[in-house]
């Protein structure tokens, strides 16, 4: 327990919560005991003025009968007169120290004394000495055993409310405190199935939408980032491995025979392999850097009309050759954030694969069209040609993904994965649809 962040912070907190209770107890008691003081000295003070006048207008043969009967009034005041030898004359103190008669002033800090009236139990208290006349000392005071008993309970009161918020909130903490690790330990056990390999699992989720839930959806969509692109790797990896074994080979049986008989053509068949299987490599590239989301070229505000005229000028010699009619429709011009190479690759790719699977039609036709719709600037290369059945249409934009299982036609099968990573990286999508008939590929670049 002593190892979760959660228990530690209880106990930092606690700990940092008595020692800010020990200074509220600390601070009332003093201040309620300094006010009851207080209150105790107003009252002798004002004894002390009564006393005083009624001496200035009477003799101290009247004076003494008043002290006494003042003394027998129940009550916490305390009286008494003393000759200069210290020996009591009247009132109710029957015993206190003497040295306490010396000097004219108040006795504080509180003394302790004894009563008449009581047995021999000891009390305390705060008094005022003066002078009468004939050098006979006057003492005023007050008993403060009850503020004392008063200041105990507002301590004692004090302290017991405090000490059972701190108990509750401990027990609140150990119920709430207990789910949330409860909560916490499923989330290490389905991070330790992660971490182990298993990429489907995913953290769990209360439906409460706290903060708990929150990081752990964050966290889900991270995992599923991590899985979908692991499968991506071992897709490829398998797909290298199949698709490229080919090639490879037919490159080195021609090697074989251009070294046992040195022919042009064979070399030239050579280069041309080469090439083709650099450019693979160098589309796998291209898609890597694009799904990672780093943004090695400048994105700057670029007009699309242009870049499709400039492909549609670029495709329609190789279009005239296979018989195909090739038009471009701009229905609205438009700016987007983008970089211009990777959109013309992009165009570039979706052109040459309707090109190459399009032209089944005994009339071909080829539409590049530029719209707007909503938010989002759509490029779309339509054909009329044999299409894509609705259940591969998922899965073409993989990588290596061919439909051409015979694999009689160029191509590598990366073509519609580049696009799609080109539209990721620019908050964009690919979206594949029948044209009824033929193949409609829609490039959505959100504007602005």
């Amino acid at each position: 327990m002593l190892k979760t962040t959660a228990v530690r912070l209880t106990l930092v907190y606690t700990l940092l919560f008595g020692l800010l209770a020990v200074g509220v107890v600390a601070y009332v008691s003093y201040n309620t005991g300094q006010l009851i003081l207080s209150q105790v000295r107003i009252a002798v003070d004002e004894e002390v003025t009564e006393i005083a006048r009624i001496s200035n207008r009477s003799s101290l043969r009247n004076l003494i009968p008043l002290i006494e009967r003042r003394s027998r009034t129940p009550g916490a005041n305390l009286y008494l007169v003393a000759d200069n030898n210290g020996r009591i004359i009247a009132g109710n103190v029957r015993d206190l120290n003497r040295d306490l008669l010396g000097t004219d002033g108040w006795r504080d800090p509180p003394f302790d004394y004894r009563r008449f009236d009581e047995d021999d139990d000891q009390g305390k208290a705060i008094a005022r000495v003066f002078t009468l006349p004939g050098g006979l000392r006057l003492l005023v005071g007050r008993d403060i055993g009850d503020a004392e008993r008063f200041r105990e309970i507002v301590r004692r009161a004090t302290t017991l409310s405090l000490v059972i918020m701190v108990l509750t909130g401990l027990v609140l903490w150990f119920f709430v405190g207990r789910s949330a690790l409860k909560r916490i330990d499923s989330v290490s056990r389905s991070s330790q199935r992660i971490i182990a390999g298993d990429l489907s699992q995913r953290l769990p989720l209360s439906g409460a939408g706290d903060e708990f839930d929150r990081l752990s959806d964050s966290l889900n969509l991270l995992i599923a980032r991590v899985e979908k692109l692991n499968k991506g790797v071992v897709t490829m990896s398998d797909s290298i491995a199949h698709d490229l074994k080919t090639p490879l080979t037919r490159l080195r049986n021609k090697a074989e025979v251009a070294l046992k008989n040195p022919d042009r053509d064979d070399l030239t068949a050579i280069i041309a392999d080469a090439d083709g299987l650099i450019s693979t490599f160098n589309a796998l590239l291209m898609i890597s850097q694009a799904e990672s989301g780093a943004r090695t070229m400048q994105f700057d505000d670029v007009p699309l009309a242009p870049i499709l005229s400039d492909m549609c000028e670029l495709f329609e010699p190789l279009a005239e050759d296979a018989g195909c009619v090739l038009t471009l429709s701009v229905n609205n011009e438009t700016n987007v954030q983008c970089n211009r190479e990777l959109i013309a690759q992009a165009v570039t790719n979706l052109i040459d694969n309707a090109l190459k699977y399009g032209l089944t039609s005994p009339k071909p036709e080829l539409m590049l069209t530029l719209d707007i719709v909503k938010d989002s600037a759509v490029i779309s290369v339509a054909d009329n040609g044999i299409g894509i059945p609705s259940q591969d249409l998922e899965t073409v934009t993989e990588r290596f993904v061919r439909l051409d299982s015979s694999r009689t036609k160029p191509g590598s099968g990366l073509g519609l994965s580049l696009v799609k990573a080109i539209a990721d990286l620019h908050s964009g999508s690919l979206e594949l649809g029948n044209n009824y008939p033929g193949l409609k590929a829609e490039l959505r670049l959100p504007l602005g």
